[in-house]
């Protein structure tokens, strides 16, 4: 329903939907030792190199939650890479750059596919 009413990216040569995955840690995806933890993991998070968006299934605890990520993650894959990345090294925060606050705009419409 997202991917319908949202559609594909204007910001890949070649758009294609992301994939939507899971895993239990960020530390323990990345470095492949699935004991790994860190200070701090996220929730979720879109990898653009690879167009996966990632959930972290420990954070999954209803279907309001899992919808919202998913929203808020789907915007980022919606949104300019290079322009956020851009806006972060002119000194924007998680709370206060324009992209992240657009994403958590987004979850906002979570019932809009709540089909519970």
């Amino acid at each position: 329903m997202i991917k319908r009413r949202y559609g594909l990216t204007r910001h890949m040569e070649y758009p294609q939907y992301p994939q939507v995955k899971l895993h239990h840690n960020i530390y323990a995806r990345i470095t492949g030792e699935e004991n790994m933890n860190g200070e701090v993991s996220p929730a979720a998070e879109f990898e653009r190199e690879t167009n996966t968006i990632w959930i972290y299934w420990p954070q999954a605890t209803n279907t309001q939650w899992v919808i919202e990520t998913l929203l808020h993650e789907y915007t980022h894959y919606l949104q300019d890479g290079k322009e956020m990345t851009r806006l972060y090294a002119e000194g924007f925060e998680y709370d206060n750059h324009p992209f992240e606050l657009e994403a958590q705009q987004k979850e906002k419409y979570w019932t809009l596919y709540d089909q519970t």
